[in-house]
C-alpha cells in the first residue's frame, strides 16, 4: 500500500511527541525550509525583511518591546525554532524571552552590519527579530523573520499587529498564549490533513506527468556559500485584470524567462491559502512544473489544482520517474500585496518602507514582487557568483512583457 511522506512523517512525530505541548511537526513547506537550511555551510536561517524609515527619536523603544511581545503572545510560531526530538524535524516553541527582545543599536550601521544583525540573532529569542538602528537622519526599524515560520503575506499581518500594540496601552493576559498554541496546533495539524489527501494517486499521476522531463537545474546544485546578492528592479503599471491580480502574470513572466534557457528547473512559491489565512506559520510552497516542450501559457495552471500537494513528494513524483530533477529550485517567486496595507503611521508620522541591499540570495535566483495599487515593484534578486545580471536582466524582460501582453 502507497504511504505518503506525510503519513509517514506523522508516524515519526507521534512517536516523539507524546503529549509535550512545544513540541509542533513541521508542514511541507517548514519541512522544505529546514532540509534548505541544513544544506547552508553555516546553518542559517533564510530571512524574510521589511525594513521601516522613521525620522530620528521618533520611536520608543520601551512601547516596541511591550508591542513586541503582544506579537509574540499571538503567534506561536514566531516563538519557534526548528529542531529535532528524537531525530525527527519538529517545530519547538519557546517560551516568552526573558531578556528584551527589541535590540537597539544607536551607532551609526552600514547595511552589511543590519544584515549581519538579523543573520546572527541570538538563538534564545526565536524566530522574530526586531532591531532598532538610530542616527541623526532617522529611525531605523529592521525586522526579520524565519522564512521556515513566516511567509511573505504573513509579515504583513504582523506588522499591522504591532503597529496596533505599539499604540495601545492595553496589556495582552498571559491565557492568551494558551489559546493561540492551540489554534496554532489546530491549523497545523489541518494543514497537514489536507497534504496527506492530496498525496493521494491522482495527484502523484499528475505530479509525475508533469515533471517527468523537468530539467535538472542551472545553477547552485551543489552546496556553495550563498554570497551578497545583486538586485535588478523593474516597475509595471499595471492595467485591465491584472491591477487586481497579478500573481498570473508574474508566474507566467517567470515561465517565460526560465523557458528562454534550457534545462532549468520548475519554479517554486509560497502561498498562505485561504485555509491558513491569519494563522502565521501555516502556509503552502507550491511547486510549478516547468516542462520543456510544453507551452508556457498551457501548462503551469494546471498545476494550480494541486496546490496542497507537499514539495517533498513532488520531488519523489520526479525520482520515480527518472526524472532529471531532483528537488533543486533555480528561481523562486515571491508576491506581497501591499494594497490593503499602507506604511504605518506613529505620532501622525508616515514612516517609509525601504530596501537595503546585502542580502544572501538563498536560491540562484528570487523574484520578489510588491503589488501597490496600480503598479508592480519587481526585484530580481541574484547570486552574481552563480547567474550573471545579464540573465537576470533577461528574467526582468520576461516579466515586464508578461504584463504587456495579458
Amino acid at each position: 500500500m502507497y504511504r505518503s511522506i506525510t503519513r509517514t512523517y506523522l508516524k515519526h512525530y507521534a512517536n516523539v511527541h507524546n503529549g509535550v505541548d512545544e513540541l509542533m511537526p513541521l508542514t511541507g513547506a517548514q519541512r522544505r525550509f529546514q532540509h534548505s537550511r541544513t544544506n547552508d555551510p553555516r546553518d542559517r536561517a533564510q530571512i524574510l525583511p521589511v525594513f521601516l524609515e522613521f525620522p530620528p527619536d521618533l520611536l520608543s523603544t520601551q512601547r516596541l518591546e511591550k508591542a513586541a511581545r503582544s506579537v509574540l503572545l499571538r503567534h506561536p510560531a514566531l516563538r519557534g525554532t526548528a529542531d529535532t526530538a528524537g531525530g525527527v524535524p519538529v517545530l519547538r516553541i519557546g517560551p516568552l524571552p526573558e531578556r528584551p527582545i527589541v535590540r537597539e543599536v544607536t551607532a551609526p550601521v552600514t547595511d552589511r552590519d543590519l544584515w549581519a544583525a538579523l543573520d546572527h540573532w541570538p538563538s534564545e529569542l526565536g524566530s522574530f527579530r526586531v532591531l532598532l538602528a538610530r542616527d541623526e537622519r532617522r529611525d531605523l526599524l529592521a525586522i526579520g523573520f524565519d522564512h521556515l515560520v513566516c511567509d511573505g503575506e504573513s509579515t504583513g499581518l504582523v506588522l499591522d499587529e504591532l503597529m496596533s500594540a505599539y499604540h495601545s496601552s492595553a496589556h495582552e493576559p498571559d491565557s492568551v498564549a494558551a489559546t493561540a498554541l492551540h489554534g496554532y496546533r489546530e491549523a497545523v495539524e489541518q494543514q497537514l490533513a489536507r497534504e496527506h489527501t492530496a498525496s493521494g494517486p491522482e495527484a502523484l499521476d499528475h505530479w509525475t506527468s508533469r515533471v517527468h522531463d523537468a530539467g535538472a537545474g542551472l545553477w547552485g546544485t551543489d552546496t556553495y556559500e550563498p554570497g551578497p546578492s545583486a538586485s535588478i528592479w523593474q516597475r509595471v503599471t499595471l492595467s485591465g485584470p491584472t491591477t487586481l491580480r497579478p500573481f498570473p502574470a508574474v508566474l507566467d513572466g517567470c515561465h517565460q524567462g526560465l523557458a528562454r534557457m534550457t534545462g532549468t528547473a520548475p519554479v517554486a512559491y509560497t502561498w498562505g491559502g485561504q485555509d491558513g489565512a491569519g494563522v502565521v506559520g501555516c502556509f503552502i510552497n507550491t511547486v510549478l512544473a516547468h516542462p520543456q516542450h510544453d507551452g508556457v501559457h498551457e501548462s503551469w495552471l494546471e498545476d494550480l489544482e494541486f496546490v496542497d500537494t507537499p514539495f517533498d513528494e513532488v520531488v519523489r513524483a520526479a525520482r520515480a520517474s527518472q526524472a532529471p530533477w531532483t528537488g533543486h529550485l533555480d528561481l523562486v517567486l515571491t508576491l506581497v500585496d501591499r494594497t490593503r496595507r499602507a506604511a504605518p503611521v506613529l505620532e501622525g508620522v508616515p514612516g517609509k518602507f525601504i530596501h537595503v541591499p546585502g542580502h544572501r540570495a538563498h536560491e540562484p535566483v528570487v523574484v520578489s514582487a510588491l503589488h501597490d495599487g496600480g503598479e508592480l515593484s519587481l526585484r530580481i534578486d541574484h547570486d552574481p557568483a552563480l547567474v550573471s545580471s545579464a540573465v537576470a536582466t533577461a528574467i526582468g524582460d520576461a516579466l515586464r512583457e508578461s504584463f504587456a501582453d495579458s
